[in-house]
């Protein structure tokens, strides 16, 4: 099965919401708690500018909200993974393509 960049936003117990990105075939694989989660999208990476690009919606859980994932990115909880073992901050910029517009967050 191909596998593409996705993400998910699940609520953790103990860090609250927590956006995950990953390569993945299905959104739910990012997922500890399929119950926890608020939805989900896809992100692109420009390798040269170091800026991660939010877009598009889960078939799996639906759209992450613009808020819930800008509080993600305040708050420091973005992970390359389910585990939340790989924090991704620096040296990467974020930014949310809304369709019309792309946001830096």
């Amino acid at each position: 099965m191909d596998v593409f960049p996705k993400y998910i936003i699940e609520t953790r117990d103990n860090l609250g919401d927590c956006l995950i990105i990953s390569k993945c075939t299905y959104h739910k694989h990012l997922a500890t708690d399929v119950n926890k989660v608020k939805g989900g999208g896809w992100f692109k990476i420009n390798h040269e500018t170091k800026v991660i690009t939010f877009h598009g919606e889960s078939h799996d859980f639906g759209q992450a909200s613009f808020e819930d994932v800008k509080a993600c990115i305040q708050s420091g909880n973005v992970y390359g993974n389910s585990r939340l073992s790989r924090p991704i901050l620096d040296p990467y910029k974020f930014a949310y393509d809304t369709g019309s517009e792309i946001i830096n967050l």
